[in-house]
């Protein structure tokens, strides 16, 4: 369930100054979690600090505002959602004394992207931008959650300012992902290559390691696998035991139509960070290396896990209309889709809604909504089969060659459920699927 928006936004929280923060009250040790003492994760140092300076004084608001922060940062580590209930609470307390404190805005704002709420993220970051003009950390959150509302040039108007401040991992990958969005993969990579190389300049971490899975990804959407390995590669030096490097390695070896390998992977990323992103992926990696009743299993667990984030105030609505189109398409679905795109109302909810109507039957309609999810130009592969099929089932053969002729020079394996329909269709059109290349 974490999208871009929530990677980006997490990346905020190390570049906002301490505050001097007058607190609310004393901490609820209900808030608090066990941290192993011998643990050598940073977070969770971070964590049993904060927690023994409210243990020692329950009302000192920067040990409460540097705990919820670390519970962010922990479940984007781990995928535990019970960490935002958690975080909020502590958030609410600060708040409660000091509510244009910028680092709570900030943290606010940031717990607000992670869960969906990007319409309230809006307004906390506007918030914080009055609090503090300029401030870096605030635009980010107002970009983060431009994008995710579909108000992109607004988004890349804010982006640009963020730049302006200061031209660092976390304004550069912004940036990055403004020119991915519109089309632009080699200004993409570009960006995010400069947002590896500021922050190589710090010390490296967690953050680094995060922008460089970002820019494995990319390449593995480009179709450049060899330089994707080694993005991927470097993330494990910056920050080993990351799940996103290895979440990244299976996207990699689903690319290379090494489908049992990606979903070995998947199960292991699964155990340490049960996302239903991965859920999703290991079961179709598995159907695709021909094992369907083990495939069912993995997909078991996305309506676990999507219940677990839903109970923890996380709108996952989006993340299930393209699974529920693939998995079980029909009215409800449809229904499911437009409620998703209600909240995200950005080219990514109107590819939800087209498939979701697509697969339906409901292709002119779907035509309709995927005639929206294209406005940026965006490359997504997987975005632009979507437009070739239902561009084809319109009988639009020209539009369908055009989106399809996109698929197979980028990522044409950009999902193992769709190989299949990747390749029917180009075989339709009297193109050839590159071989997958192995780095």
């Amino acid at each position: 369930m974490c999208g871009r928006a929530v990677i980006l936004a997490l990346l905020l929280l190390a570049i906002v100054a301490p505050a001097c923060s007058r607190g609310g009250g004393a901490a609820d040790e209900a808030t608090f979690v066990a941290v192993s003492p011998d643990s050598d994760s940073p977070t969770d140092r971070a964590i049993a600090e904060a927690q023994s300076r409210l243990r020692t004084n329950g009302d000192d608001p920067n040990a409460k505002l540097d705990l919820a922060r670390a519970f962010l940062q922990k479940v984007r580590e781990t995928a535990d959602p019970t960490l935002y209930t958690k975080a909020d609470q502590l958030l609410d307390d600060v708040a409660e004394r000091d509510a244009d404190d910028l680092r709570l805005l900030v943290a606010q704002g940031t717990l607000a992207l992670a869960r969906h709420e990007f319409a309230d993220a809006l307004d906390i970051g506007r918030r914080a931008l009055e609090v503090a003009p300029g401030n870096e950390a605030a635009y980010g959150v107002v970009v983060d959650a431009y994008n995710e509302l579909g108000r992109y040039d607004e988004a890349l108007e804010a982006g640009d300012a963020m730049l302006q401040v200061r031209p660092d991992l976390a304004a550069l990958s912004r940036a990055s992902y403004a020119r991915e969005l519109r089309g632009d993969l080699d200004g993409a990579i570009v960006a995010m290559t400069q947002a590896v190389t500021a922050g190589s300049s710090g010390k490296g971490g967690e953050n680094l390691a995060s922008v460089q899975v970002l820019l494995g990804n990319l390449l593995v959407t480009k179709g450049d696998l060899s330089q994707a390995a080694i993005a991927y590669d470097a993330a494990e030096t910056s920050f080993p035991k990351l799940p996103a490097i290895d979440a990244g390695r299976a996207r990699l070896l689903v690319a290379q139509g090494r489908y049992q390998e990606a979903a070995d992977l998947l199960e292991k990323v699964l155990d340490v960070q049960p996302l239903a992103e991965h859920a999703v992926a290991r079961g179709d990696a598995l159907i695709a290396a021909g094992k369907p009743d083990e495939a069912e299993d993995a997909y078991a667990l996305v309506d676990t896990i999507a219940t677990l984030y839903e109970s923890n105030g996380v709108d996952v609505d989006l993340e299930l209309a393209l699974f529920e189109a693939d998995r079980d398409p029909g009215k409800q679905a449809v229904d499911d889709a437009r409620e998703a795109l209600k909240t995200r109302p950005g080219i990514f909810g109107h590819d939800a809604l087209a498939w979701n109507l697509f697969r339906a039957g409901e292709v002119e309609p779907a035509a309709a909504e995927m005639e929206k999810a294209l406005e940026t130009g965006s490359q997504d592969p997987q975005l632009r089969f979507h437009a070739a099929a239902i561009a084809d089932a319109a009988g639009d053969r020209d539009a369908a060659a055009a989106h399809l002729t996109i698929v197979l020079s980028t990522n044409p394996r950009f999902s193992a459920a769709l190989v299949d329909e990747v390749e029917a269709l180009a075989e339709r059109y009297g193109m050839a699927v590159p071989p997958p290349s192995v780095p």
